[in-house]
């Protein structure tokens, strides 16, 4: 792969060892003659990785997702050191990349390019999610009825606590966690799931990524609740439908090949037999 010349380090200072693993990485760079900033506001606007070849993020997985926009943007490579706890975006561990990081600077690393989901409202809002879009009841109160169609035709109308829409990558997240499959990174494809459906016949659906789903809610008395990647998302007001499809960009991952997709099911999940890790 290409060598790398300039690196912005984006730091979560509410992790002890974000800060010393920074600095130690940094003066590896510096004594290959590469470029290195630090930042340690996010998440980060759009214009934060112009001109910046690797995006080496220290913290875990939530600060990794604060990137995301600004990565998109510039299509700055992202490098995710895990201090967190489960770490299925960031993989490496802070001494491993240490140990590795000079060679990694000179192109010896494997880039994984992740699907995203590109989100629209009605009423003109755009987002991306990486992981998944979470559509819910907003004052929590119990079950709600979602109308999902795809090219103006009706796929169902659900009445359940709410609606997932996930990535491969987000398969293991919420989406699983409601029962949802797991979807290697590989494969294009949006996984929907409903949350506690009251119809047991409601199960995922994995969609094709060429065709737009449209999830409509005009005749609830109040719109609901949107989370995209954990966070709230689109105003309320005059909100009554979100369109979903697989956004044209992709998200530039840094994949940690010790640490790959499966391998990190099975030991921070518990999955499969205990004795192969």
């Amino acid at each position: 792969m290409t060598p790398i010349q300039s690196i912005a380090f984006v730091i979560n200072l509410s992790k002890p060892d974000a800060q010393p693993t920074a600095e130690a990485l940094a003066t590896i760079a510096k004594a290959k003659g590469k470029d290195t900033h630090f930042i340690t506001q996010h998440p980060l606007n759009n214009e934060c990785l112009q001109d910046v070849d690797l995006c080496c993020v220290i913290g875990g997985d939530g600060t990794l997702l604060g990137v995301l926009d600004a990565s998109i943007h510039s299509q700055t490579k992202v490098l995710g050191i895990n201090l967190g706890k489960l770490g299925f975006l960031a993989t490496y561990h802070p001494d491993q990349l240490i140990h590795n990081f000079s060679a990694l600077l000179e192109g010896d690393y494997t880039v994984e390019e992740r699907s995203i989901l590109f989100c629209e409202s009605n009423t003109g809002e755009t987002t991306y999610a990486l992981n998944d879009l979470v559509i819910k009841e907003s004052e929590n109160r119990g079950l709600i009825r979602l109308k999902v169609k795809s090219e103006q035709r009706l796929i169902s109308e659900y009445h359940c606590d709410g609606l997932i829409f996930a990535t491969p990558t987000g398969s293991t997240a919420y989406n699983l966690s409601a029962g949802g499959p797991i979807i290697s990174p590989n494969v294009e494809a949006i996984a929907m799931t409903p949350i506690c459906p009251h119809t047991l016949g409601n199960r995922s659906v994995i969609f094709d990524t060429k065709t737009p789903i449209e999830v409509s809610f005009d005749d609830l008395p109040d719109a609901p609740l949107v989370s995209i990647d954990g966070k709230k998302h689109f105003k309320k007001e005059s909100l009554n439908s979100i369109r979903i499809q697989l956004a044209k960009e992709r998200f530039p991952l840094i994949q940690n090949q010790a640490n790959t997709h499966f391998s990190i099911v099975r030991d921070k999940l518990n999955w499969g037999d205990p004795t192969i890790r």
